[in-house]
């Protein structure tokens, strides 16, 4: 992608031929042999021994310089080419070819170094004046995509590959077919896959490719998974309730914590795209996870779910969908839950801040479960006894726990999250092939049926993803949320057998804090392993809801699309 530098310098030589009864004291010859020496030079990376072949020959000083430029740039030295190729831009000794060709390459050197508005400026500059109109374009669609706009990007690289398939191939087909990719123009992104396949087979644009043309197919579709296991020191996720019994001195701790346990998991979804026309597409997607726990198998879970979708591509950088999707939980064989989720979301690609993802949705909770009613208290906080039970406690008569802790309800939450890709310099450069980091807000309020759930929530989050050397990575994330509830709660802090238990007035207010890190190797195209800590703190003004929960795992993961 650097340039034939030696088709440059026949062209040089030819330039330099014609125009040798204007050198002054320079014969043909002279010019013919200095040429001549000067590629054998570049051919072998010796690009200051060829400066000083051309530069020693009157009036080819500034050809010397740019030929210069071209050499480092095909030895990858492009601060070193740069530097050259700036000592004579406009030089009045080149011909207007020659000053379209210093801005090319000053531009081929600035886009290797990572200074893209500078370098579209350059190839702005030599449109019109360069003969190379094959690098010219490539450059060009390279610097449209990695912007985003793929409309303009493909066309430019399908040009860079008509024109001189010699110096472009097969990378201007390949960024072609990513351009028509990245467009939705699925036909002409196998067409531009398959020509590289064609010219490099086995060889690393040809594999890159047709990785690429397998993920174009008619229906595209994507499946993702994982297997493992996993020991969960709070499986009920939930805290303690104090109980004291007559008789006893010292009172009784009920449910501290969750019961431990090990279990094995398991997850995958996957969707297919079913239809696509022009900028729209739709599809469907489906799901399912679970779980099944060595001792605990009263709590074993499974939660399939199924849904669709419609997308619509506004212009190269902004995509929006709409989707809904359904799912019903079982905990051991009983119903448990039935979901309802739709969802609007739109996601947009800066040219150089990264991605932004905005969303919309409305949840439904329906709960397939009754919950349990307390027996009703004499009316006096602190006095017996409980009827018709007094080997348990009792609550304050007139309130259904029953349907005060119904959690059906409708919640409503949008959500703001960006992601950006960090650009990597030095040292960092070498030990992380990519650095990502992101972060989030997101509010809900969700309205139950009861008033033990109803709510306001607002979250936020942050999230860094280091990718190391030998396909290894470093996901970490952490999230806080303060949950703001209508209501006081009615379970209570503390329990006295045969007595109406004392509820507290105040609201409920919980502040949840996780912190999850997961480390991957992957052993093939679609295989990895990962092991997974995940760490949760609810800290509530109620007991019940006052917990922590740690969960370590390892896992097998999948992933074809």
């Amino acid at each position: 992608m650097g340039g034939d530098v030696r088709e440059l310098c026949a062209t040089v030589g030819a330039i330099l031929a014609l125009g040798s009864a204007m050198l002054g004291t320079a014969t043909a010859g002279e010019v013919e042999d200095a040429i001549t020496a000067a590629m054998q030079d570049v051919d072998r990376g010796r690009c200051d021994q060829a400066y000083r072949r051309l530069a020693g020959v009157d009036g080819l000083e500034s050809r010397a310089w740019l030929l210069a430029g071209q050499c480092r740039i095909r030895q990858g030295l492009y601060p070193e080419a740069l530097a050259d190729l700036d000592r004579v831009r406009g030089a009045g000794d080149l011909d207007r070819e020659q000053v379209g060709d210093v801005e090319l390459y000053r531009a081929v050197a600035l886009y290797h170094l990572e200074r893209y508005t500078e370098a579209a400026a350059a190839l702005d500059s030599a449109v019109g004046l360069t003969g190379e109109e094959a690098q010219l374009a490539l450059y060009r669609g390279l610097i449209a995509l990695r912007s985003g706009d793929n409309d303009r990007a493909a066309p430019s690289l399908e040009a860079a590959a008509r024109l001189a398939p010699a110096m472009t191939e097969p990378v201007a087909s390949y960024y072609a077919g990513l351009a028509w990719q990245g467009a939705s123009e699925r036909t002409k992104a196998r067409e531009a896959f398959q020509r590289v396949i064609a010219l490099d087979g086995d060889g690393p644009w040809g594999r890159e490719a047709r990785k690429l043309l397998d993920s174009n197919k008619l229906y595209p579709y994507y499946v993702n998974g994982r297997v493992g296991m996993e020991y969960d020191d709070n499986v009920l996720l939930r805290g303690g309730v104090t109980q004291f019994a007559p008789g006893l001195s010292r009172p009784l701790e009920l449910h501290t914590e969750g019961e431990k346990d090990w279990r094995g998991v398991w997850e995958i979804d996957g969707g297919v795209e079913l239809w696509r026309e022009d900028d729209w597409s739709a599809g469907v997607t489906a799901g399912y996870s679970g779980n099944a726990h060595f001792d605990l198998g009263d709590f074993n879970i499974h939660y399939p779910t199924i849904g669709a979708y419609v997308a619509h591509r506004f212009d190269s950088a902004t995509t929006g969908q709409v989707r809904y999707q359904f799912g019903h939980a079982w905990i051991d064989q009983d119903p448990f839950m039935q979901t309802h989720i739709a969802e609007v979301g739109l996601q947009h690609t800066w040219e150089k801040a990264g991605v932004s993802v905005f969303v919309a949705d409305v949840l439904w909770d329906d709960m397939r479960y009754q919950p349990m009613d307390i027996q009703d208290g004499p009316g006096t906080p602190g006095l017996g006894p409980c009827s018709p039970d007094p080997t348990l406690p009792c609550g304050p008569p007139g309130l259904s726990e029953a349907k005060e802790r119904d959690r059906d309800g409708l919640g409503l939450g949008t959500a703001v999250e960006h992601r950006y890709l960090v650009p990597l310099r030095g040292l960092a450069d070498e030990a992380l092939e990519s650095l990502e980091v992101g972060g989030g807000y997101r509010f809900r309020y969700f309205d139950s049926e009861g008033e033990e759930w109803e709510h306001i929530a607002h979250v936020l989050t942050a999230a860094i993803v280091f990718e190391f050397p030998m396909d290894f990575s470093l996901a970490t994330r952490a999230s806080y949320e303060y949950r703001d509830f209508e209501h006081a709660s009615t379970f209570p802090d503390k329990e006295v057998i045969n007595e109406q238990y004392v509820l507290d007035k105040d609201d409920r207010e919980e502040h949840e804090v996780r912190l999850e890190a997961e480390i991957e190797k992957g052993l093939t195209n679609n295989l990895s392993v990962s092991a997974r800590w995940s760490y949760l703190e609810n800290e509530s003004n109620r007991r019940v809801y006052d917990y922590t929960r740690h969960i370590v795992g390892g896992y097998l993961n999948f992933r074809f699309d």
